[in-house]
């Protein structure tokens, strides 16, 4: 190799790697350990394998690391392999029945040293602080502790893998080798050690070793987008404060999964800066440059934790709340119904995240504010308007937040201006040719009835479609051609009054059926059960022109109604509705419309129903 080249490159055996020349410890930006049994199993059976044809070598893989101190090594790349070797070592020095053999094998995991002050540093491999005890204890020590809550501390769950692995492969190693095919211990140890090699690129530089964990990562071993971008965010910290920030990041991913924590990261990206990053395009630069105007100590351990927490609300469904008949999830799950792809129309993230930050425990603010989000995209999304106003609003909306401003004031960004409002509400009552605003529409009507009823939303709403009640291709003969003439077809296919979201299993076997065969197929499904839309439908006696113009009208009034009665005024944490005392009571009184509203259609039919002796109309 050149010696100009920044990597210094040896192949040594695994008893060479592990003699006490070098000590291992990892950077804070590693990924914890992410091997499962398959990977462990996968290893000691190629192994075995090699040993058991007598091949003369096998190799195990690259390593690439930075060497600091003396012996002091830092693992840049290969981790998992690493330590999965480590975890090994240590189960087959447990195993052995030699006792000179025994001692051999823990020297290579351990120096022997009795001055306590040499302890931590005696372990082969070095772990966090936070962390190395905790390892010590169930797999490094000699006869490794067997109690997984570890004399009564709760064992955290980003270390649950390495000793479930640690786990399998000691029963694995402990079972007849007539059943498991491997060779006897002491031959597989041999082998192991002596003809198993590894390469191991030992870089000049921290700043080499990062750039080639980088490049390897970026050609193939699918890192996320966080994981490639991390190691620059907490190089900024002081060195001593990074393991600590790592296990924010590690929480975050064990808690969101890895796409979702750079959806996370773009939002944080669009709530400091206005820039929005979308998807497919990288958000590194853009991260590092919003943490460096927050401060790096700010952003890792107040900006990344908070944020984190509140986008985990929002994506998981927890939001809290007081009132089933005011829960701010309903209308956040509708939020992400919206557009043609699941990339689109996301930029009420970061707004919904600023309202849980700034208004943390005040669940009524959160839901005035979250009503208000709904009424924004939903207004936006009717009347289409293009991405460049949204998310210029939202980027106001944030700012508005976060600088104690009232978002609601007159030209502010939740003030939606009275003709775009009113053009959104004049549109609900028109057919919706759209596939993509029909479905979410429905959607969000399905939502709003189970809101209103205080009753949780039906699970995997996201898998069902949007069906016509009125079919689109009616059968010919059919009651369809009886009830409406080509004209009325035209104008009541697309009203949402004729849709309803059902599965799609169900929608093929109804199909275009006339209504009361739909109608029986829907209550012998128990579609009727699962979703409020469809119990709503099956209220209705027969289906013809005037009672799609008529479901289309409440609803369109239902959701016109609660668009206009958003509370422009702040809501106390203890909000009074005392008609005598309270200053909202005209508000409410204001609220009521002269019809009946779709859920109180429901209740009050269900319960004719139950009181009913067979059910029928």
């Amino acid at each position: 190799m050149s010696s100009s080249s920044p990597f210094q490159t040896e192949q040594m055996t695994l008893a060479e790697l592990f003699n006490g020349k070098r000590v291992f410890s990892f950077p804070a930006f590693q990924r914890p350990y992410r091997w499962t049994m398959e990977e462990a199993i996968t290893l000691i059976d190629d192994v075995a394998a090699a040993a058991n044809r007598k091949d003369a070598g096998y190799f195990l893989g690259n390593l690439v690391m930075t060497e600091a101190n003396g012996r002091d090594c830092m693992v840049i790349d290969g981790r998992q392999r690493l330590t999965t070797l480590f975890m090994l070592l240590c189960i087959l020095r447990d195993l052995e029945k030699d006792a000179n053999r025994k001692r051999g094998l823990h020297r290579l995991v351990r120096d022997e040293r009795d001055n306590e002050n040499f302890l931590e540093s005696s372990w082969r491999l070095r772990f966090a602080p936070a962390e190395q005890t905790l390892i010590e204890n169930r797999i490094s020590a000699w006869q490794a502790l067997n109690n997984p809550s570890q004399g009564g501390r709760i064992i955290p769950e980003r270390y649950l893998t390495m000793f479930e692995v640690a786990d399998g492969m000691r029963e694995l190693l402990t079972q007849p080798i007539n059943d498991t095919g491997l060779p006897r211990l002491n031959e597989f140890t041999d082998y192991l050690l002596n003809n198993c090699e590894v390469i191991v690129l030992t870089a000049s530089s921290a700043t080499s070793g990062l750039r080639l964990f980088q490049v390897l990562n970026n050609r193939g071993l699918q890192l996320s987008e966080a994981d490639l971008t991390k190691p620059d965010l907490l190089k900024a910290l002081p060195i001593e404060r990074q393991a600590d920030a790592a296990i924010i990041w590690d929480g975050l991913e064990d808690r969101l999964g890895s796409d979702n924590l750079d959806t996370l990261l773009r939002a944080m990206v669009f709530a400091t800066s206005g820039e929005w990053v979308p998807q497919g395009r990288t958000f590194g630069p853009s991260l590092k440059a919003a943490m460096i105007g927050r401060g790096p100590e700010q952003f890792h351990f107040e900006d990344l934790q908070t944020y984190g927490d509140a986008f985990a609300d929002i994506h998981w469904g927890d939001i809290p709340f007081d009132e089933p008949e005011e829960n701010p999830n309903h209308l956040i799950r509708a939020l992400y119904f919206l557009g043609r792809s699941a990339n689109e129309w996301k930029e009420f993230i970061p707004v919904a995240m600023e309202i849980l930050v700034q208004f943390d425990g005040n669940y009524g603010e959160i839901y005035r504010h979250i009503r208000a989000l709904d009424r924004l995209f939903f207004v936006w999304f009717i009347n289409e308007t293009s991405e460049g106003p949204r998310r210029r609003t939202c980027s106001d909306a944030i700012a508005q937040l976060r600088n104690g401003q009232d978002a609601f004031a007159s030209g502010n960004a939740f003030d939606v201006p009275q003709i775009e409002l009113e053009k959104a509400i004049e549109a609900l009552s028109k057919p919706f040719p759209k596939l993509y605003q029909r479905g979410a529409l429905l959607r969000r009507i399905e939502l709003g009835l189970c809101e209103r009823d205080g009753q949780p939303a039906p699970p995997y709403l996201e898998l069902a479609t949007s069906e016509h009640v009125l079919p689109k291709n009616p059968r010919q003969g059919s009651q369809w051609q009886i009830d409406f003439t080509r004209a009325e077809h035209r104008e009541c296919l697309d009203l949402l009054g004729n849709g309803v979201p059902i599965s799609r299993d169900l929608d093929k076997r109804v199909a275009n059926r006339d209504y009361n065969a739909k109608r029986s197929i829907y209550k012998e499904s128990g579609a009727d059960l699962y979703f409020r839309s469809v119990a709503d439908v099956c209220s209705y006696k027969q289906w013809t022109p005037a009672e799609i113009r008529a479901r289309t009208a409440k609803i369109a009034d239902m959701i016109a109604t609660g668009w206009r009665t958003i509370p422009t005024e702040p809501i106390p944490d203890e909000f009074d509705f005392d008609d005598e005392d309270s200053t909202d009571a005209e508000l409410f009184e204001d609220a009521e419309v002269d019809e009946e509203g779709i859920g109180d259609v429901i209740a009050r039919e269900i319960d004719a129903k139950v009181n009913s002796q067979n059910g029928s109309d």
